[in-house]
């Protein structure tokens, strides 16, 4: 299914001198699909909550499991009074041809001040934590050369913060015939297989490091005999079961999400061939 996300304000504005303001967000298509996106950021005056400045973002077509930075096409220039405050919000619409309406997204409110170059120190920065129900990125003044890396984004902490974190990317598949303990690696694979399954198997926990919603899928085929299914607390039944045996000769798929407010690997499929 088409799912395009926009994280973070990559280049947010910061509270320091400023002549005109660029806005750059990321979006990451966490999907299999790619899709073609439109998006506007908006600037709005914090004290009376006039549209001050709004400006669309160059159309851009996403692969699967990638994700790109846009810029608004116009720069914000702020009106006189120069010193004043100020929030941004950026929304889109991704589609694609298997999902013509499309789906919408939304990054919340930025709030920054502007100061014209010359009027002293910056005021005291913000919070290095959401605010706004969750939609406060961290100041661009907060983050160091390697949090601006392009290979990092916010995710939430799972401690009512936010934290740089990888990326989720499309990623690879592995598979072995058998195991009594199969741990997948959820750093270096989105599917994990067993081809030919002839013992009792204990799932262990995925390892890596993980991301809010990341995909996991697991491939189950036995030997031809069924064979019990035992798997790790981080495995949680959320909106489907986890299979405690398999079905002989017939191919299971258990699809899960992880879960980074409890830290689990949330089941929401599991189908076994007919």
């Amino acid at each position: 299914m088409l799912d395009i996300r926009a994280v973070a304000y990559i280049a947010p504005v910061s509270e320091v001198d400023f002549a005109s303001v660029t806005l750059t967000a990321r979006l990451v298509n966490y999907a299999d699909e790619a899709g073609f996106i439109t998006a506007r950021f908006r600037v709005y005056n914090s004290t009376t909550g006039t549209l001050i400045h709004s400006s669309e973002i160059l159309p851009v077509s996403l692969p699967a499991g990638q994700f790109v930075d846009v810029t608004a096409l116009t720069a914000f220039d702020p009106p006189a009074p120069l010193d004043d405050t100020y929030f941004a919000v950026f929304d889109g619409h991704a589609s694609n041809s298997l999902v013509p309406d499309g789906i919408g997204f939304f990054l919340g409110a930025f709030h920054f001040d502007v100061k014209p170059v010359g009027m002293g120190p910056a005021p005291a920065a913000h919070h290095a934590t959401h605010e706004e129900s969750g939609s406060d990125p961290i100041d661009a003044g907060d983050l160091g050369t390697t949090e601006m890396d392009d290979t990092l984004v916010l995710s939430p902490d799972g401690a009512g913060g936010v934290e740089w974190s990888a990326i989720p990317t499309a990623k690879g598949a592995t598979s072995e015939a058998s195991s009594a303990t199969p741990t997948p690696d959820a750093d270096l694979y989105s599917q994990y297989a067993l081809t030919a399954l002839a013992e009792a198997a204990d799932f262990q926990n995925p390892t890596g490091t993980l991301a809010d919603g990341q995909k996991l899928i697991i491939r189950i085929l036995d030997d031809g005999n069924p064979w019990a299914l035992t798997w790790g607390a981080a495995y949680a039944d959320r909106g489907a079961a986890l299979p405690a045996t398999t079905v002989a000769g017939k191919i299971h798929y258990i699809g899960l999400l992880y879960n980074n407010d409890l830290g689990t690997w949330d089941c929401v499929a599991a189908t076994v061939e007919a």
